[in-house]
């Protein structure tokens, strides 16, 4: 894996320029830092500033975990799609929510009752009505709680989709779409040529690991283990890689420009 601002990442999103490309991101850490309270997340102005620069001139995609209400407040208004709840909300075909909600409802119940004899506290379960997140971030010893989870989630009925992440675990009812089919349904509605997909936990390794060839995908931190084409060390970098993106469209379109006034 390269880093993304390397001579042959820089052709990579160079390639995108010129072509039908959809431009997709994770929100959590990566158009956001990471935060001990999801609630507080916010991106940073200049992200969101250049992402709606973006918007207005290519198909872009924000496709996270998040519930889609609580997705959509945080992203510019100029982002065409905004996919939540792992690609469950959002796009049309999804599956029925009647269900999903039911699933979550009784988990929740479920959960609730190990975790009131559970020794550890600062586990944290959030309600996104059709999946769930368990985090621990927040326990006095993490280690232990994410035992204790892993023991709890196992019981659970019906047995959930478990998608990890940083600090917290996933939970996906049966028949649930995972970000990868959200984004392969989106590409084709949009007839992209090309793909770029931004992430940086397990949610999105499933991206990286199913991506076509001619998708480009980023991992935001290097992990070796990662099936990512390409990586940046932070995700402090989203803005110099949006600045490149921004850079390579202005610069292909200037070139048509110019080409059709010749003609």
């Amino acid at each position: 894996m390269k880093h993304l601002l390397s001579a042959e990442g820089q052709e990579s999103l160079r390639g995108l320029a010129g072509a039908r490309a959809l431009f997709a991101f994770d929100f959590d850490g990566t158009l956001a830092p990471i935060v001990a309270r999801p609630r507080d997340a916010r991106a940073a102005i200049g992200v969101r500033q250049r992402l709606a620069q973006l918007a207005q001139c290519a198909p872009v995609a924000v496709v996270s975990g998040r519930s889609l209400a609580d997705l959509r407040d945080r992203i510019p208004v100029e982002v065409r799609h905004c996919i939540g709840n792992h690609g469950n909300e959002g796009l049309p075909d999804a599956p029925d929510p009647e269900t999903m909600r039911a699933v979550c409802r009784g988990w929740i119940a479920q959960l609730e009752a190990a975790l009131a004899n559970a020794p550890s506290s600062g586990i944290v379960v959030e309600d996104k009505r059709l999946t769930l997140s368990v985090h621990y971030r927040l326990a006095r010893d993490r280690g232990q709680a994410a035992r204790e989870l892993a023991r709890i989630v196992q019981e659970l009925a019906p047995a959930p989709r478990v998608i990890g992440g940083k600090l917290v675990l996933n939970l996906l009812p049966p028949g649930a779409r995972t970000k990868f089919e959200a984004l392969a349904a989106l590409a084709e509605h949009e007839g992209a040529q090309r793909v770029l997909f931004v992430g940086d936990d397990e949610t999105d390794e499933l991206v990286f690991a199913q991506a076509p060839a001619h998708w480009i995908t980023v991992r935001v931190e290097l992990d070796r283990a990662s099936r990512a084409n390409y990586f940046i060390h932070q995700q402090s970098e989203i803005v110099i890689l949006l600045d490149q993106l921004l850079q390579f469209r202005r610069a292909s379109a200037a070139r048509n420009g110019s080409e059709g006034a010749r003609r």
